[in-house]
């Protein structure tokens, strides 16, 4: 050793270092095939484990982090501010202005919905009740729909509301409206996925407001009585009874179209005129669904 040099001195450890891996790994390997498989088994499963909690860690030097879970606490009154806002841009004011006025003072009528990319709006069937003046002649109506974000579009119905139809739909009217605006339609639910006591949020008005409550009856079914005229007997059972949902929002107003919706901002109901005259009761959102079967021009879009 004392003739080598410094170099040859580093090469041979090198060699010695090189050799004693290589012999540790060919006796590990040996080692494991003889040991009972209870080892093994435990072994692998620190490794899977292992593996479980590690990922790779992006845009740092380091080749992994250890993962975390925390658990995130959702309030209530956060869910009611994203549902709020979820569907402010879904709802419009319905204005109808007479034949030979000015075009510019309007009547306002109801809520409607947005419902399709398109811009088809459904909305209570009641607003297109004709209107006979003391003459006895009927005065003709044009309808504009406000936007949240105050644009204002001509509509018009896509057609005439049978007797027993709730919810009518309207289109923008294209032969009046040059541009149309980008559309937020709004996402429609079973009413049956409600359940007593569920927390719900109503949106209604010319100019929108909130109120918050309570599904507090499901029972009610909008029968002859209740409706103030008979339903279709060719209607499916969904139509023919189809259930009232009563709330303890008693704050919102009693504006035709304005909805109700869920925790998850889903649309459960909406009011009509067939509802009653009370401002607490709804009708389901699955009306604006059949409503929306019937329609020729959703079928179209289809």
């Amino acid at each position: 050793m004392e003739e080598l040099t410094k170099q040859q001195i580093v090469l041979v450890t090198l060699l010695v270092s090189f050799v004693t891996s290589i012999a540790t790994g060919i006796v590990t390997v040996a080692l494991m095939d003889q040991a009972p498989p209870g080892v093994t088994q435990t072994i692998n499963r620190v490794v899977e484990r292992t593996i479980e909690k590690i990922v790779p860690a992006p845009n740092t030097n380091q080749s992994a982090a250890v993962v975390t879970k925390e658990t995130v606490v959702v309030k209530e009154d956060d869910l009611v501010v994203e549902a709020v806002e979820q569907n402010t841009k879904s709802l419009v004011a319905i204005f109808s202005f007479p034949s030979g006025g000015d075009g510019k003072t309007g009547k306002f009528l109801a809520n409607g919905l947005i419902v399709s990319k398109e811009g088809l709006i459904a909305t209570d069937s009641s607003i297109l009740t004709p209107i006979i003046d003391e003459n006895n002649s009927l005065i003709l109506q044009t309808f504009k729909a406000v936007l949240s974000d105050g644009t204002s579009i001509a509509i018009i119905p896509t057609s005439s509301a049978a007797s027993s139809d709730s919810i009518s739909i309207f289109k923008p009217d294209t032969d009046i409206t040059v541009k149309l605006p980008i559309f937020t339609p709004a996402s429609i639910a079973d009413a049956t996925s409600l359940k007593l006591g569920q927390t719900i949020i109503a949106l209604g008005g010319e100019k929108i407001s909130v109120a918050t409550g309570i599904v507090s009856n499901l029972s009610g079914s909008a029968t002859t009585d209740t409706l103030g005229s008979a339903t279709s007997t060719t209607s499916t059972p969904s139509e023919v009874k189809p259930k009232i949902i009563k709330t303890d929002i008693l704050s919102s107003g009693k504006t035709l179209g304005n909805i109700i919706v869920n925790l998850s901002g889903d649309v459960v109901g909406i009011r009509t005129a067939s509802s009653g005259n009370t401002d607490n009761l709804y009708m389901p959102a699955s009306l604006i669904s059949q409503a929306l079967s019937k329609s020729a021009v959703s079928k179209a879009i289809k």
